[in-house]
């Protein structure tokens, strides 16, 4: 600890009352906000720095082969340099970080506009293959306790690029808020020697009231607390806290079943924005018992206010077995593979 704050690029603070975690990253202010392929990154490779992987992986990263690049985000909210050392502010009590950690864009693919319900289920494989490569190269950094993949459809949810991309932080810290999950599901498993994420799953499947899917590996379902209409989960139905751990036939089941639900989604409504969240432990974490790595689509149907943003207690005007019913009844036709 010091009293010397450096000339950082970012600043890792936390709030001693609420706990939350802040990054300041004045640099994320300029990152693009482009809907024209003629100024996309994901269009042109000359606007990134050079890919750290592409799939297939014979694709040359600059050339016309490529379905899905790996690239660094210019416009980090960490820095490569970070020492993760704390610095008292002048007025004591408070400290900042200079964080290390690293952020990744994942362009899905070479086409400027081309949604996933339009792709064949290889072409969505691809890009989960690569989230597992990067989160195994995020875990050889020492300097990193969290990954998290995350992507934002539609500038209602926060997307600024047309081109449809994921995007990966290595963090190195557990945010709070996912502790206190941690501690719950630990508290459960402790006492009742099961598996909280593991029983939900299940009492869910064997329900059926807001199953929208069931496959040999994975059950699609509109959660029984959905905070947002139409929000979807997508869990594994063997038990892992890492999501890496999928084999070949499971990471294929993910493609299938994650294009059948944003399909689903956008037959109901058309152009919709949405966030996705990958769950996956922290590495700390990744073996443990009491927790199961599971992804989430969170439709912005609807608006955050106060009650939501001040309180956090959602509001969804939409039953999720109601949601969970008209999901259900649409036909999706099967991609090729």
């Amino acid at each position: 600890m010091t009293t010397s704050i450096p000339a950082a690029t970012c600043e890792l603070r936390f709030d001693r009352i609420s706990a939350q975690a802040v990054l300041i990253a004045p640099k994320r202010a300029k990152r693009p906000r482009s809907h024209d392929s003629h100024q996309c990154p994901g269009c042109i490779p000359a606007l990134t720095p050079p890919a750290v992987c592409v799939f297939p992986e014979h694709a040359e990263p600059d050339g016309d082969g490529w379905d899905v690049r790996v690239v660094p985000n210019k416009f980090s909210a960490f820095s490569d340099s970070g020492s993760n050392l704390r610095y008292e502010t002048p007025a004591g009590c408070k400290g900042i970080y200079d964080p290390a950690g690293h952020c990744e864009v994942v362009f899905e693919t070479r086409r400027h506009i081309y949604p996933v319900y339009a792709r064949t289920t290889q072409e969505v494989h691809y890009c989960f293959r690569a989230l597992v490569s990067r989160y195994k190269s995020a875990r050889s950094d020492p300097r990193i306790k969290f990954w998290f993949g995350f992507k934002n459809l539609g500038t209602v949810a926060g997307g600024t690029l047309e081109h449809e991309h994921w995007q990966l932080y290595s963090l190195p810290f557990i945010p709070p808020s996912i502790q206190d999950r941690y501690a719950s599901a630990a508290r459960y498993f402790n006492e009742t020697g099961q598996n909280l994420y593991r029983r939900e799953f299940e009492d869910e499947a064997n329900s059926g009231d807001r199953v929208v899917a069931l496959t040999d590996h994975f059950l699609t379902f509109v959660p029984f607390a959905a905070g947002m209409p139409y929000e979807i989960c997508i869990a594994p139905r063997r038990n892992s806290a890492d999501f890496s751990t999928m084999n070949d036939a499971e990471l294929h089941g993910f493609a299938a079943s994650f294009r059948d639900a944003v399909t689903r989604l956008n037959s109901v409504h058309p152009e919709l924005a949405f966030n996705v969240v990958l769950h996956t432990a922290a590495f700390e974490h990744a073996s443990a018992a009491w927790f199961t790595w599971h992804l989430s689509i969170l439709p912005r149907l609807t608006t955050l206010a106060g009650i939501e943003l001040g309180i956090n207690v959602m509001i969804n005007p939409v039953a999720p077995e109601e949601a969970a019913s008209t999901l259900r009844a649409i036909a999706v036709q099967q991609a090729s593979s």
